[in-house]
């Protein structure tokens, strides 16, 4: 996760509002960084939309699953991040035309920094675990229709939600902004700890279950598509993996200063926001896209689509739960016939 913090001040130094007016990298326009801020507003804007939909009609208007629990706090996730990095550019934006900081302005940075983490690292847990989720349903059928937990789902989200508040404080504590352009030894174990999290773990994970998944799906299934939730989580995480993983790279390669002495780290302050606040507009999208039907009324649109992306594996699964039974019950009862 970019550190703001560190960003705001450089943006601050290179055009002038910081007393010292250390200008080590060639800046573009204000105008262009003002441009950047309205895109991420824009993209923040239908993300908002989106998840806020999402969350409504699968709280309250669609039977609650084991997967529509993950795709709730899924949402509320995006929904944290994205709001708050509206407020975050709005601030920049501000900054830009007041040509002044305010007093209290890296406090609100920070705050800001540590809720946007949050958001960031909990999305990232819980696209996992839906993942590995679905991938457990395919690869072990008869052990996920039979012994599942009955709270697996929810205990997996709070898992989640615990794991983003550690590395979150890991993150912007350990590593604060005064000490990210120092290379300092407590920022490189931070960096190299999530390193090791986000590549060597969340996205190996993430990649090892998708394809898991189409495997399975192909060799199994005598449909000619793979189920729609299938297709949901599969797309979601070629999403994260193009839109999040890149910035991620170079963010590091930032901090260890192995970028050309040219190289805007501004810009790609706005870059990386930009990139994850895509990555957390567009799942809503992939729903309705993937889901969508020919209907009237908007209502009926969003709410049949939905249930036709979550309620698919669910209405499948209970079907087959009952087959063995009648079978059981048809062999118990033919010895007594005959």
């Amino acid at each position: 996760m970019p550190n703001t913090g560190s960003i705001n001040q450089t943006i601050s130094s290179a055009l002038g509002f910081n007393e010292t007016h250390e200008d080590n990298l060639v800046m573009e326009s204000a105008t262009s960084f003002i441009i950047a801020a309205g895109f991420i507003l824009l993209i923040s804007f239908f993300g908002i939309i989106g998840n806020s939909l999402i969350f409504w009609y699968l709280c309250f208007k669609i039977k609650r699953t084991k997967y529509t629990i993950y795709i709730i706090n899924l949402a509320v996730a995006d929904l944290i991040y994205l709001i708050f990095i509206s407020v975050e550019m709005c601030i920049t934006i501000l900054l830009f035309f007041k040509q002044k900081p305010a007093a209290d302005r890296l406090t609100v940075v920070f705050a800001l920094e540590i809720i946007l983490s949050l958001g960031n690292y909990a999305g990232m847990f819980l696209l996992t675990a839906i993942s590995v989720e679905r991938c457990s349903a395919i690869y072990h059928p008869i052990w996920h229709r039979y012994n599942r937990p009955k709270f697996q789902s929810l205990l997996l989200c709070v898992i989640s939600w615990g794991l983003s508040i550690l590395v979150t404080l890991v993150d912007n504590i350990g590593c604060p902004p005064e000490l990210f352009g120092t290379v300092a030894i407590r920022c490189t174990a931070v960096h190299t700890f999530l390193s090791v999290l986000v590549f060597l773990l969340i996205i190996p994970t993430m990649v090892i279950s998708s394809l898991i998944m189409l495997i399975m799906v192909k060799k199994s299934s005598k449909q000619d598509h793979p189920p729609k939730l299938v297709i949901v989580i599969v797309a979601s995480v070629i999403v994260f993996l193009i839109s999040v993983a890149p910035v991620r790279i170079l963010w590091l390669l930032l901090y260890l200063q192995v970028l050309p002495s040219g190289f805007s780290s501004a810009a790609l302050f706005f870059a990386v926001y930009m990139c994850i606040s895509i990555n957390s507009s567009v799942n809503p999208y992939i729903y309705f896209l993937v889901g969508r039907q020919k209907m009237q009324g908007v209502h009926d649109f969003l709410e049949k689509t939905l249930k036709k992306v979550f309620g698919e594996e669910e209405d499948k699964e209970e079907g087959e739960k009952g087959v063995p039974k009648h079978h059981e019950e048809i062999n118990t009862v033919e010895p007594n016939i005959s």
